[in-house]
């Protein structure tokens, strides 16, 4: 059965932000990674990737059981948690699939600018300002760099 049919036959739990089960916020990941040929493959990863995979994994998991993540194939709606703050608490951000101007964007800082180089990827994936992401709580920065990683790493 594909994570598809299993969402159509078990839906999220119901609530005013769609929560979802440990089970199914959990297929929610393996499926955006599916969509977008992220290899989540944990038997096939060496122990420092795994490590690094399963806390990209919790992250993700943890917010779609809180209801703030929504997978639509190749893109997440986000919403950023209440420790943002004000005007930036509650915002739901569409985060798309990386194409070549994501690499571009990065290519306005030096090398010694590492974060620099991960909000001007992000912004390319969300179309938010570069300087946005400095506004963020860590949860939700976390969440924006884990979605990045999983593309940047290869």
């Amino acid at each position: 059965m594909s994570n598809e049919d299993k969402r159509q036959q078990d839906p999220p739990m119901a609530d005013s932000n769609e929560k979802y089960a440990d089970d199914m916020a959990a297929a929610e990941f393996a499926s955006y990674c599916e969509a977008n040929d992220i290899d989540h493959d944990e038997a096939a990863m060496n122990e420092e990737d795994l490590k690094d995979f399963q806390a990209i994994k919790k992250r993700f998991v943890k917010a779609c059981k809180q209801g703030r993540v929504i997978v639509e194939g190749q893109k997440i709606i986000y919403t950023n948690s209440n420790f943002s703050p004000q005007g930036y608490a509650g915002q739901k951000v569409t985060i798309t699939r990386p194409g070549g101007s994501a690499f571009t964007a990065m290519d306005g800082f030096k090398d010694t600018q590492a974060i620099h180089k991960l909000h001007a990827f992000c912004s390319a994936m969300t179309g938010m300002e570069v300087k946005w992401f400095s506004n963020l709580d860590i949860t939700d920065w976390q969440f924006y760099r884990d979605i990045a990683t999983c593309f940047l790493a290869d």
